[in-house]
């Protein structure tokens, strides 16, 4: 990249803020990004000389101001190269008066207490040595910026000196928000779509702030003075151009896929062709379909997305990313396994199949918010995103998927983050599982899915199980952690019938190799007479119960209760449900799988002897009470004990082995939520984007 080496280029970034009602709310933020991205070595590629390439604050004063430029002006002198100076701040300016930088913090001083801008530009631009100048000026009327022609053509270095100057207004125009300085680094961030190694001050940049920039009128006024100069002067290395060219083969092929349908004849491969074609041509050229037309329309916007996507992302997060993490981000996007499995993904890769291959619900991109959500999570971005990342989110509209992703990422109980395996037995209305669903979660993100039909013989529900846990072991692998907790939700006759951890895969008992929590599948499929929302609304009450401390242990049914369902009954009228956690010490002679329904109905969680009943119910009782807060892992730790024999110590664990469990907790309730408003599907599983 010959135009974008030696020698060095220097900068210096003004941001003067003004006091009381005349303060600019995000002047700090715009100056600190304008700055960062400049200095980047994979955009501005400047000098970065700490303080001295930096001035932000209020009151900065005339003096100081001119002394900094100064310095940054014998810096260029010294390395040879050219100097980036912007100015950001408050502009004043009378009817054919020059524009003043307000560096004395307050409105309205006198002209000697702030910066003339065209004077200072002019002097930079006649210091020896300084081979050239780009000029931002991010300020109400801006374009009074511009120095007296004879300053830059007939001063000491006798128009021997290259010039540019973008400004954020018209002489008579007010600026907004600091709109120039935001969308420059967006522009670098995202690149443009060509071969060109650097983003040019040209008509092109300029017609690409005029587009994004509202209300205000940037300008552009530039200068070159002799053809000894070497290369005209640059903003930012182009991030879009790549050795590889500008899309991968992915985005490859779907162009050659898409083009074909409009004209087998017809030689599109890059994002700007695509384009150009668009502008120029008839939707009914050559006999084109108008939908095949419009696929090319759609397709271009994914291609525009996944370049922006691409550069920013690599500007964020790229020096923190490996093959490992890649592969891991794959995953946790939800990318399909053999995608992510083997040989590890590129970047641009991944960012492709998101684009061309994600979700095309309601043109959401869900899958590239979730591939940018999971770098973020993996790079140590969980709690506050890069400005930049920020930026482009918005720009995309993809601020709350990407954000609702993170957070649920960023959910995870325990202190190794490591996935859960979801197993939900389906009897679909019948009294027999006719499949095991499986669902593989990260904190609360849900990465994929798979269905593993089975028979109606026990021994087919253990098999499906056990190809279910199979099949998530991949995927366990990548995250270099072991699976270790799995929910198994089973509707009721299920629940009494097969304890979950009871059942043998690959040669051992499921709740000796795993931590097993045993749910209610009520909230996913309710019993007759009620929906999804009411057993939801369930859940809800219960866990403002819990988290309320309202509810400090489970309440123990006695037997005069489960005599007769019409009994219990009785005596569940009396307590709100979802209020309470009912529990056993022994199970009713009859009518237990009735009397079992009706208690997790009123509450999703329930505690019931492993046999038909307690030896030593006190035992048991002080057992619960004290294990409370740590239920129901405790009843999987103590169940895991008591089959190896193991000492129970002194810590009153041993009597939780004697008792089951069905468990409700804001991981159970969250997940029945999503999979009752139907987005948790991931990715690959969703509708393809219809190809025409």
């Amino acid at each position: 990249m010959s135009s974008a080496t030696n020698p060095p280029r220097n900068v210096l970034v003004v941001g003067a803020q003004c006091r009381d009602g005349s303060r600019l709310e995000g002047l700090e933020e715009a100056a600190q990004a304008l700055h960062a991205a400049l200095v980047n070595p994979r955009l501005g590629a400047c000098a970065d000389r700490g303080g001295d390439s930096l001035l932000v604050g209020t009151g900065l004063g005339r003096d100081r101001v001119v002394a900094a430029v100064e310095r940054a002006a014998q810096a260029a002198q010294r390395d040879g190269g050219p100097l980036v100076l912007a100015l950001l701040g408050h502009g004043e300016s009378g009817e054919g008066t020059p524009l003043h930088l307000v560096t004395s913090g307050r409105e309205n001083d006198p002209e000697l207490s702030n910066v003339a801008v065209p004077a200072l530009l002019g002097g930079v631009l006649n210091h020896p040595g300084v081979s050239g100048l780009i000029a931002i000026v991010d300020t109400c009327f801006a374009g009074g910026a511009v120095p007296d022609s004879s300053r830059i053509t007939a001063g000491r270095q006798d128009g021997s000196v290259q010039f540019a100057l973008l400004f954020a207004a018209t002489a008579k125009e007010q600026a907004f928000d600091m709109r120039l300085s935001t969308e420059l680094v967006r522009l670098m961030e995202e690149g443009r779509p060509g071969p060109e190694e650097v983003l040019k001050l040209d008509d092109n940049l300029l017609d690409r702030l005029s587009e994004r920039i509202q209300g205000q009128q940037p300008g552009l006024s530039s200068f070159r003075g002799t053809a000894s100069l070497g290369a005209p002067l640059w903003l930012a290395r182009n991030r879009a151009a790549g050795s590889g060219g500008p899309l991968g083969p992915i985005a490859g092929k779907a162009v050659r896929e898409t083009v074909q349908r409009i004209d087998p004849g017809l030689r599109l491969s890059t994002e700007e062709e695509i384009a150009a074609w668009l502008k120029v041509d008839s939707p009914s050229v050559n006999g084109a379909s108008w939908y095949a037309v419009q696929r090319l329309r759609e397709l271009l916007g994914e291609l525009t997305a996944g370049r922006k996507t691409l550069n920013v992302i690599s500007t964020a997060f790229g020096t923190a990313l490996t093959e490992d993490n890649l592969r891991l981000a794959g995953m946790l996007a939800g990318f399909p396994l053999d995608f992510v499995r083997h040989e590890a993904p590129r970047l641009r890769d991944l960012v492709e199949h998101a684009v061309h291959h994600g979700s095309a619900a309601e043109g959401s991109q869900r899958a590239l918010a979730h591939l940018v959500a999971a770098l973020a999570h993996i790079t140590g971005h969980s709690d506050r995103l890069p400005e930049e990342v920020i930026a482009w989110a918005e720009d995309l509209e993809l601020a709350p998927a990407v954000n609702s992703r993170l957070s649920d990422l960023n959910e995870q109980r325990d202190e190794v983050q490591a996935p859960r395996l979801v197993l939900v037995l389906a009897d679909e209305g019948t009294e027999d599982v006719v499949a095991v669903d499986a669902w593989l979660l990260f904190g609360r993100a849900v990465l994929t899915n798979q269905r593993f039909p089975c028979g109606r013989q026990r021994n087919s529900l253990t098999a499906a199980m056990t190809e279910a846990i199979s099949w998530a072991a991949p995927w366990a692998n990548i995250v270099g952690r072991p699976l270790q907790h799995i929910d198994v939700a089973a509707p009721t006759l299920v629940l009494l019938d097969c304890p979950p951890e009871e059942q043998l895969v690959h040669k051992a008992k499921l709740g000796v190799n795993y931590v097993v929590t045993t749910r209610w599948s009520g909230l996913l499929t309710p019993p007759a007479g009620m929906t999804v929302d009411d057993m939801l609304q369930v859940g809800e009450r219960l866990l403002a119960s819990l988290e309320g401390g309202a509810c400090l242990g489970p309440t123990w049914l006695h037997e005069e209760h489960l005599t007769a369902l019409e009994e219990l009954q009785d005596h569940l009228s009396n307590h709100g449900r979802g209020q309470k956690v009912w529990s056993l010490t022994s199970t009713p002679e009859t009518d237990w799988e009735f009397i079992a329904q009706e208690l997790l109905e009123h509450t999703p969680a329930l505690v019931w002897p492993r046999h038909k009943d307690i030896s030593d119910a006190r035992l048991l009782k002080d057992s619960v009470a004290r294990h409370w807060q740590a239920l129901p892992e405790q009843i999987a730790h103590a169940y895991r004990t008591q089959l190896s024999g193991t000492s129970p110590g002194e810590d009153g664990l041993e009597p939780l082995a004697t008792v089951r469990a069905a468990w409700h907790d804001t991981h159970w309730q969250v997940f029945c939520q999503r999979r009752a408003r139907a987005v948790v599907r991931a990715p690959h599983e969703t509708t393809p984007k219809e190809r025409l």
